[in-house]
């Protein structure tokens, strides 16, 4: 599972990174020199989800990771990830987490706020 993690945040780094992308099934085939069909069924066996939900989870968690700490919007990183229409990414994000984009670009509007308050009483002493 760790494994499979790693491979799938490297590849969504690498789709950031470059702007190339190739469907994740064969990216993982690659890198782990294995079956992706035999891979698949193992984790639909051992962790009840497929490959493809765990790719799709990582890539929900780096999105909120780049919409709490970037200036991005979604349809920035969805582009960026390869999504044909941010709709998509949008679904995904609020199927996931039950939340919009909007709620975590609110988180880094508060964050924002507490930084510049530190920063403030910084220059206050």
């Amino acid at each position: 599972m760790t494994k499979v993690c790693n491979v799938a945040d490297r590849i969504i780094q690498n789709r950031l990174d470059t702007g190339k992308s190739a469907p994740f099934a064969v990216q993982l085939t690659n890198e782990l020199k294995a079956d992706y069909h035999q891979l698949n069924n193992l984790f639909l066996v051992k962790c009840d989800m497929s490959l493809e939900i765990i790719y799709i989870r990582r890539i929900i968690e780096k999105v909120k990771e780049l919409l709490v700490y970037t200036e991005q919007s979604l349809s920035q990183i969805a582009k960026a990830l390869g999504y044909q229409k941010p709709t998509e990414l949008s679904e995904q994000l609020m199927t996931y987490t039950g939340l919009t984009s909007a709620h975590f670009k609110q988180i880094r509007k508060n964050k924002l706020e507490i930084i510049r308050r530190q920063q403030e009483k910084q220059n206050e002493l």
